[in-house]
């Protein structure tokens, strides 16, 4: 990917210019149909593929010995779900449980974890949106974690792109010791 270039999964838009080495095959178009995440003090902007399903909160089975991020497990489909904490993993405030809490629950996207989901809490319902070059336009500041992808503005409200790949291998760390 060039330094003009921004990355939200495999579709280009527009430029991320702290990201001088990675790399990618241009696709073709500029549109990529997304959804805008609502975290306690963030919100993350991801492709409407990386998300499998949004469902009403319940409380995870907590893991014995488990980092303070990663909350438990849960069923969803006859599945096994590890429930993650963006913001903990993070290393900021855990936010409160409330009436607008949900779970999103994530497609993989690596090959490394034998699981195809996994689940995060956010902090009210999710919004689609239509990134296109005119309305998406990456922070020349570099993000301060590497679970951030990218910092990024969409119709001129603050954004981040998370770093999925690194997320997952967070996770896959976690459960394999």
């Amino acid at each position: 990917m060039t330094k003009s270039q921004l990355s939200i999964s495999n579709t280009t838009v527009k430029s991320c210019p702290h990201d001088d080495q990675a790399s990618s095959k241009p696709q073709s178009g500029n549109l990529v149909p997304s959804i805008l995440i609502p975290l306690q003090d963030q919100t993350l902007l991801l492709p409407r593929t990386a998300i499998a399903e949004v469902i009403p909160y319940r409380a995870p089975d907590p893991l014995q010995g488990a980092p303070q991020w990663l909350y438990g497990t849960l069923r969803w489909r006859e599945q096994l779900l590890l429930l993650i904490s963006f913001e903990a993993l993070q290393r900021k405030p855990t936010p409160s449980l409330s009436k607008q809490t949900r779970i999103v629950v994530f497609n993989t996207v690596t090959s490394l974890s034998k699981r195809k989901f996994y689940a995060l809490i956010i902090q009210g319902i999710p919004q689609l949106i239509l990134a296109r070059a005119d309305n998406l336009s990456a922070s020349p500041k570099p993000p301060n974690s590497p679970l951030l992808y990218c910092c990024a503005e969409i119709n001129q409200c603050p954004v981040v792109i998370p770093n999925l790949g690194y997320l997952e291998e967070t996770l896959q760390r976690c459960v394999t010791g």
